[in-house]
């Protein structure tokens, strides 16, 4: 077939076919006559169409054959371009996606540009420049993702024009601020906070593109010309037809006869037969700069399909669900839909292996030649190099990272759609769990277990037991002694059975943290005591500061649901104490890892990120706002009292809570104070009524309070809250009114608080046991008698003094403690002599808060009562995160 008559044949041909055709016409043949209608149909190098009216006309003129060849033929010549094509061109212009994003940059390096042109830099527009230099980053943001499944390599990623508007811009910047700082007269506030906004953004685009910037300054020429060359459109490679006789009629081969051509002019042998060559160079090109990963990962797809062995395809699976993993690394979070695929050939891999009992993948094995199919032989496993459970726990962090990135507030419903893939994330780690079962892999079983339980513990039940239906239905031919499956249990029971099964292990990370998911799982269904416990008897408050940041995160939100508990089951001092230390600070949310907050310092790019990266997902967010509520009401309840019992401005002083009396002197020095407006003014309001001896308004504003609502007994918890105020309104009359009575009658204290005479009587008894009230009950006239003591001005300033004397030697103990461990180094945490009657925990302090922040000081010893001091044996738990655990192990 001739040129020209090729190009009468189809105008949807490509230039490599044509240039084919060209290549490999006949000499011989004969070019047919041209119809002058061709000479319209023909298309230039840029790809443009003529109007209908222009090929009407071209149908009606005379055109001679040589003028139709010579049309034809400058149609191909390089520049050459007709009037029509001309006239055409300036109708329409049609831009790429990519020409469109470089001509937003053009116009926005330009306008920077005209806005910075000024040798004086205080002339300058720098409220434009800052306008424009945010349109530029965002052009840049989408260029760099568009190039992330380009073939185009990293040296044409970035344009020469951004490296060099950002560089002219951050050196006028800086001439610029060096000139104001000397300037008589200043520039105005507007540009002067541009201009500090410009250097800030600058100061952290030049950290990003450090390597590029540097490359850039020392040849920009070099530079220039590895872009243009990297980003030159590549020729169509000819497909090379494999060997074959030549049919007699001269068809065209068929699609199986070309052979796949990779990157680099790489011959690839995409066929059953060519799995295992292929997989070696894909593992010789991992981890190159050139290496393009979309390509590697399209072609382990296809290796994966054409696949015909069980051999075959779990080392295909085995090097594509890295490939996946590794085309994330220098993104936030790797791409959803990549994610799920990944996923999904995990699944597909474990349960290849669940059928296929013969072949088993582990981390080490004998050498054996990678190029040859294997088999398993007659009663001798096949074994694979390979590690299970590393990828699983990738995939696992791949799936908070995305959580993590996921705005749930503007993004809300994206963040639930990825948040349902937590089932099929869920399936699989137990899938993973029951073939570590079978294999006797007491690591990776323990490894898998403590995923699964972190993906359950902090869960409402209605939400595990979403999770242990889908797997039920999905393992319905396996089997695991940990959990057997397809047996009813509740979250509760499930999450004892994992915890159990953990405490066992030899990995101390792994016993600590189970043990704090346990104590946050029975702290959430409000088991106060039961948590409490399990705290008290691991005694990891000794050690919490020796261990990793994740670790101490994990332990105070373990302790922070133990004060919530402790406060929906009413014991009020309790709860008092445990959210003391968390509340003392304004860091409650960084403790909790649920947000950044440095308010006197300042984070590098690199702990910023690493800051970010322990973050937990918003699901799993414990409501700071409840915490308060529940932990500023404790203190109403206790310090109203205590504050109206003391005689001395130096007593009023001495409360336990600083942060809640630091609230109450804000509201005094107020002189009006309106209607409650959040949580914090309800309570404050209700502190004052309670004072002035207002229970009912106390009362009224405590149980308006609609934060109450989020817990599960919120009805039986404002029922508690309502009866403690009574009481502790009862107190402070007392305590508030007994100067100015010699007798006041049960009755009316009944009546007044609108409390059963026996309750009054038995609060009364109990005040004048523990020496908080002078007074006597008679029972004869129902009525409570007060006897004034007068302390004596030498008995005021003995009592003083012993009170100083008891603080100094608390704080001489505590430093001593201080010292010792600084001096023991490894047996941090270990009793002094004579202290081993407290059940082997000394006085100093523990430190549980992220990154060495102080932990909940002495907490174990506010919580155990009489009866529990002293319970385990003084190690446990402890020494699950410095040293190695012994024989005797905390059963639960």
């Amino acid at each position: 077939m001739s040129f020209f008559a090729r190009l009468d044949g189809s105008d949807s041909e490509s230039d490599t076919e044509s240039e084919e055709s060209l290549n490999s016409g006949s000499d011989d043949e004969q070019p047919r006559a041209a119809n002058p209608k061709a000479s319209r149909l023909l298309r230039s190098d840029d790809g443009s169409h003529e109007s209908s009216d222009e090929e009407e006309e071209a149908m009606s003129d005379d055109v001679s054959e040589g003028d139709v060849r010579a049309t034809k033929a400058n149609k191909f010549l390089v520049g050459a371009s007709s009037d029509e094509e001309s006239d055409e061109d300036e109708k329409i212009k049609v831009l790429s996606a990519k020409d469109k994003r470089f001509a937003e940059m053009e116009a926005a390096i330009h306008s920077i540009q005209n806005a910075t042109k000024n040798a004086n830099g205080a002339a300058n527009d720098w409220v434009a420049a800052a306008s424009e230099l945010d349109k530029l980053l965002r052009f840049i943001t989408r260029h760099l993702t568009s190039m992330l499944s380009s073939p185009i390599p990293p040296a044409g990623h970035i344009p020469p024009a951004f490296l060099q508007t950002i560089s002219e811009l951050e050196a006028q910047t800086t001439e610029t601020i060096s000139a104001e700082k000397s300037a008589s007269k200043k520039m105005p506030q507007a540009k002067s906070k541009a201009l500090n906004g410009i250097k800030q953004t600058l100061k952290k685009k030049v950290k990003e593109f450090e390597a590029q910037l540097k490359a850039y300054t020392e040849d920009a020429d070099a530079y220039t010309a590895a872009y243009n060359a990297a980003n030159v459109a590549p020729k169509a490679a000819k497909p090379i037809r494999a060997a074959r006789t030549e049919a007699a009629d001269g068809e065209q081969a068929d699609d199986a006869d070309f052979t796949t051509i990779g990157r680099g002019g790489r011959q690839l042998n995409l066929t059953a037969d060519g799995v295992f060559k292929t997989l070696r160079e894909i593992v010789e090109q991992r981890g190159r700069k050139s290496t393009d990963r979309a390509e590697t990962i399209r072609i382990l797809q296809r290796l994966l399909e054409v696949s015909e062995t069980t051999y075959q395809k779990i080392r295909v699976l085995l090097a594509l669900i890295p490939a996946r993993l590794d085309y994330s690394q220098n993104l936030v979070s790797i791409p959803h839909d990549s994610w799920v695929a990944c996923l999904r050939e995990y699944d597909t891999l474990v349960s290849l292996l669940h059928a296929n009992p013969d072949y088993s993948v582990q981390e080490n094995v004998e050498e054996y030649d990678d190029q040859e199919e294997r088999a398993p032989e007659a009663g001798k496993r096949l074994q694979v190099q390979g590690s299970l459970i590393s990828l699983l726990e990738n995939l696992d962090n791949e799936f908070t990272k995305t959580l993590q990135h996921t705005d749930a507030h503007e993004r809300g419903t994206e963040y639930v759609e990825r948040l349902r893939e937590e089932t099929p994330l869920y399936v699989a780690i137990a899938k993973a769990q029951a073939l570590f079962e079978r294999e006797s892999w007491a690591d990776q079983t323990a490894r898998a277990v403590m995923r699964r339980l972190e993906h359950v513990y902090a869960k409402p039940d209605k939400i595990v037991d979403h999770f242990e239906t889908a797997v039920n239905a999905a393992t319905a031919n396996l089997n695991s002694a940990i959990t057997p499956f397809g047996t009813e249990r509740s979250a509760s029971d499930l999450i004892h059975l994992l915890c159990v099964h953990l405490y066992q292990s030899d990995a101390p990370l792994l016993r600590a943290r189970a043990i704090l998911s346990h104590i946050f799982n029975s702290a959430m269904h409000a088991r106060y005591h039961e948590a409490r416990d399990l705290l008290l008897m691991s005694h990891l408050q000794d050690t919490i500061a020796q261990a990793d940041v994740t670790t101490q995160i994990m332990y105070n939100r373990a302790l922070v649901q133990l004060g919530l508990a402790a406060f929906r089951r009413g014991y009020v001092p309790e709860c008092q104490a445990v959210l003391a230390e968390m509340f003392s600070s304004q860091r409650q949310k960084e403790l909790l890892a649920q947000a950044v907050q440095r308010f006197n310092s300042q984070l590098s790019p690199e702990q910023e990120l690493l800051e970010k990266r322990r973050l937990l997902p918003f699901h799993l967010h414990l409501n700071i706002e409840l915490l308060e509520a529940a932990y500023l009401s404790s203190c109403m309840l206790i310090e109203v009292p205590l504050l109206a019992s003391v005689d001395t401005e130096e007593q009023r002083r001495r409360v336990t809570s600083k942060t809640f009396k630091r609230l109450l002197d804000v509201a005094d020095k107020q002189a009006f104070m309106g209607p409650p407006e959040n949580t914090r003014d309800h309570i404050i309001k209700a502190s004052k009524a309670l004072q002035a001896g207002d229970w009912q308004r106390a009362r009224d504003l405590i149980l308006s309070i609609k934060i109450w609502n989020l817990l599960d007994n919120a009805a039986e918890v404002k029922d508690i809250l309502a009866k403690k105020i009574q009481e502790e309104g009862l107190r402070t009359y007392l305590f508030t009114y007994a100067p100015y009575y010699e007798s006041l009658s049960i009755s009316h204290l009944s009546a007044t608080f609108d409390l059963p005479a026996q309750a009054v009587t038995s609060i009364i008894s109990r005040m004048i046991y523990t020496d908080e009230l002078a007074a006597s009950l008679d029972q004869i006239d129902a009525v409570v008698v007060f006897h004034r003591v007068e302390q004596t001005d030498v008995q005021r300033l003995a009592q003083q003094l012993a009170e100083k004397a008891v603080t100094m030697v608390e704080q001489n103990e505590k430093t001593l403690d201080v010292k010792l461990n600084n001096a023991t180094g490894d047996q941090r945490g270990a009793p002094r002599d004579g202290q081993q009657a407290d059940g082997g925990r000394g006085r100093q302090e523990r430190r549980g808060g992220a990154r060495g922040e102080s932990g909940l000081n002495e907490v174990a010893d506010l919580l155990t009562p009489g009866s529990y001091r002293g319970r385990g044996r003084g190690r446990g738990f402890n020494s699950g995160l410095g040293t190695s655990m012994g024989q005797h192990r905390v059963a639960a």
